[in-house]
């Protein structure tokens, strides 16, 4: 079974936003956002910056999903 242009472009799309999110979290970039001050929702701006990565993650993860296996449709 060969995958579709699509879905390869959506797997391509996946590997390149996942990436980007490690590079959100490493040295280089992870300095802009490695200070305390200012609080965000109660939280320090270093943490605050960890969890948007993280659900963002989240959220592409299940978008890929949805995307690869549909809303409950065979396969």
């Amino acid at each position: 079974m060969k995958p579709s242009h699509g879905r390869r472009n959506a797997t391509r799309a996946y590997i390149v936003f996942l990436i980007a999110a490690l590079t959100l979290m490493t040295v280089p970039v992870f300095t802009f956002a490695d200070r305390v001050e200012p609080l965000v929702l109660g939280l320090p701006f270093n943490l605050f910056w960890i969890v948007l990565v993280e659900a963002g993650a989240f959220l592409a993860v299940l978008a890929f999903y949805l995307f690869e296996h549909g809303r409950g449709g065979d396969s």
